[in-house]
């Protein structure tokens, strides 16, 4: 059975099966079609002989490329120091508390981490090194680092959440005293 023939009655199946994978119709679909077209071009230069079988190994690997590429992007997203909420000194003496107060913070959700993970967290927002470099020094997986990079971020927002608390309750009490 040639390509065209394996697209004709295969494709809504191969979508549906990535679709399982991603979690999304469009990615899905697109996925789908980079899988047809890479297969395509293996069945054009003669490299290697088409079936159904080799088209759906494309189609996961290329789907677990997408997962992976989505992780990075979602751990450098959300590991901006800026959406963490640490504000630049400026002359008003309560921000500059207020300021004083999210990087001690900051600093103790830093001592809760584990050495491994404070290392990767280090070389991601301080070094500015990327996933893989990290993984490459650390002789670890970029999944590890990945994790380990959640991990802080998680622990991050938690130590900010109960500083923003702790804001409330003293604001509440001086509030209550009038």
């Amino acid at each position: 059975m040639n390509l065209i023939d394996i697209y004709r009655q295969r494709s809504k199946a191969l979508e549906r099966y990535v679709r399982r994978l991603l979690g999304n119709g469009a990615d899905a679909a697109d996925v789908s079609q980079e899988a047809f077209l890479r297969v395509y071009a293996a069945e054009l230069g003669g490299q290697t002989p088409v079936s159904e079988a080799l088209l759906y190994t494309v189609a996961r690997n290329l789907a677990l490329s997408e997962l992976r590429k989505r992780t990075t992007r979602a751990t450098d997203t959300m590991g901006d120091m800026d959406v963490l909420g640490v504000i630049a000194p400026g002359a008003n003496p309560e921000a500059q508390m207020e300021e004083r107060q999210l990087i001690e913070a900051v600093e103790a959700a830093m001592q809760r981490m584990a050495p491994k993970c404070l290392e990767v967290f280090q070389l991601r927002k301080i070094d500015n090194l990327s996933h893989a470099d990290i993984g490459q020094r650390l002789e670890i997986s970029t999944k590890t680092v990945e994790r380990h990079i959640t991990r802080a971020l998680q622990l991050c927002h938690e130590a900010l959440a109960e500083h923003e608390a702790g804001g409330r309750q003293r604001g509440a009490r001086l509030g209550g005293q009038s």
